[in-house]
């Protein structure tokens, strides 16, 4: 099951519509395998980071309720800030 945070529904919807195909893609993606992200560190140590070139899918999964959670969908230069 994959929920969204309502600023990563809010972001997903602004992107243009190939780069709204190519997140969805990769969230397929993280649907079947939600470890295929890099452990993020610091702030961010709880979360999971997947690349959707040049965008990226910051998010968690919560094993217990199969449940992945796309907190942020935002441009490489701007998600970490």
């Amino acid at each position: 099951k994959v929920k969204y945070s309502s600023f990563a529904r809010k972001h997903l919807k602004k992107l243009p519509k190939n780069a709204q195909f190519k997140v969805v893609k990769k969230i397929r993606q993280l649907k079947v395998d939600p470890f295929l992200g890099k452990k993020l560190r610091g702030d961010f140590k709880s979360q999971r980071s997947f690349k959707a070139w040049p965008y990226r899918i910051i998010y968690h999964y919560l094993p217990k309720e199969k449940l992945l959670f796309i907190d942020i969908i935002e441009h490489k230069q701007q998600v970490y800030k």
